[in-house]
């Protein structure tokens, strides 16, 4: 296949990174959008789930056209957007401006490169390989991220974070040529039967968005949490960076458990543990317990993930459901974090712990039959 192409498969795994721009930083923007601006908890979540709608509406789109245009095309439209709209958001402090230019960026921008990083990655032979490279690479972005960014939204507001994401678009550009003009595979639409059926997948895909959505109600408020807990800004930027190097350890060992285990144990374990480690993530925490607790979160978060979206590649029969993984991640944080947001009283954050701990465990309800109906096909083919 030309997507197995190593140079195509670093430029997917780029444009992934692109793709998260509106979900990585999302608890330093969010933060620095209310210590900065002055924006409440309610404004800031709004502004950030705006974005991470954007690049979801994005996606959904993505399902219509993905098939048709342009890849390299689209990739470097959606780059051109990022950068511009960055630097724009950067001088701008009026909430209805922010909210409008953040939307547009998610659609026109940073949804646009997601959805042609995940075209290319399910095309490829060893798709669940390349999903946790992915998913490593956008780790690795937050570990530095997450290190670096609070002391440069300390000098420069929010444009600290928004300007070297700009920047760090325009470089992946140079990848461009590496992405494949168009799909290199022949989808049989009107094909009938069972293994045609788009059930699968999309029960696959509803797994996968109702977990990102108790991811992205934790997620955005982890820098909050630290700061509740007593802690300085920056040192909360230290052991959340701690904490993403560590999920970085997740997604590479779930690229060497792959199915060892099957999908069941493995998915279950790391989802009982996500719930454990959300509830202990409140209250009063020294440095120590706060970093710890969020590592225990992301290294399991992301072992979790190249699993779910590999289950929904192996039953997408169609060519087009896959595509849609970008809007169940990003609408599913979306949507978590608008929940979460709207539920929290004064300065309580408690509602951020309920609806991150109760996403993971209705994923891990849908995941099973999911999984055994998977295992039981596999085992009479």
């Amino acid at each position: 296949m030309a997507t197995d192409k190593p140079l195509t498969i670093a430029a997917a795994v780029a444009l992934s990174c692109i793709g998260v721009f509106g979900l990585i930083p999302q608890p330093i923007f969010l933060g620095a959008l209310q210590d900065y601006l002055g924006f409440s908890s309610q404004q800031a979540s709004l502004i950030t789930a705006s974005e991470v709608i954007g690049g979801a509406i994005a996606s959904i789109f993505a399902a219509f056209w993905i098939r048709r245009a342009n890849w390299r095309l689209a990739s470097l439209a959606g780059i051109l957007v990022v950068i511009i709209g960055n630097v724009a958001a950067s001088f701008t402090t009026s909430e209805t401006m922010l909210l409008t230019i953040r939307f547009l960026v998610g659609l026109l921008g940073q949804g646009t490169c997601f959805a042609v990083a995940i075209a290319i990655i399910s095309e490829t032979s060893e798709t669940d390989r390349n999903f946790a490279f992915s998913i490593a690479a956008q780790v690795a972005f937050g570990v530095i991220a997450f290190a670096a960014l609070p002391y440069a939204v300390a000098q420069w507001s929010i444009a600290g974070i928004l300007i070297p994401l700009a920047v760090l678009a325009g470089a992946i550009t140079l990848l461009l040529p590496a992405v494949p003009t168009g799909s290199g595979r022949e989808f049989t639409a009107g094909s009938a039967g069972p293994a045609a059926s788009p059930l699968p997948a999309l029960a696959a895909l509803s797994t996968l968005l109702i977990w990102c959505v108790g991811l992205g109600g934790i997620y955005a408020f982890e820098e909050r949490i630290g700061v509740a807990a007593g802690l300085e800004p920056t040192s909360v930027g230290s052991g959340l960076a701690l904490a993403v190097a560590v999920g970085f350890l997740g997604a590479i060992a779930a690229s060497w458990v792959a199915d060892r285990w099957g999908r069941v144990l493995p998915v279950a374990v790391a989802l009982l543990v996500q719930v454990g480690a959300i509830w202990l993530l409140q209250g009063d925490m020294s440095w120590m317990r706060f970093a710890l607790t969020a590592a225990v979160f992301h290294f399991f978060w992301n072992f979790t993930g190249p699993y779910l979206m590999g289950t929904v590649a192996a039953n997408d029969a169609t060519g087009r459901i896959a595509v849609l993984m970008p809007a169940a991640q990003t609408g599913g944080f979306a949507v978590g974090t608008g929940m979460a947001g709207s539920m929290m009283v004064a300065d309580s954050l408690g509602a951020a712990n309920v609806v991150g701990a109760i996403g993971c465990a209705i994923a891990l309800a849908m995941f099973v039959p999911i999984a055994l109906r998977m295992r039981a096909a596999a085992a009479t083919a």
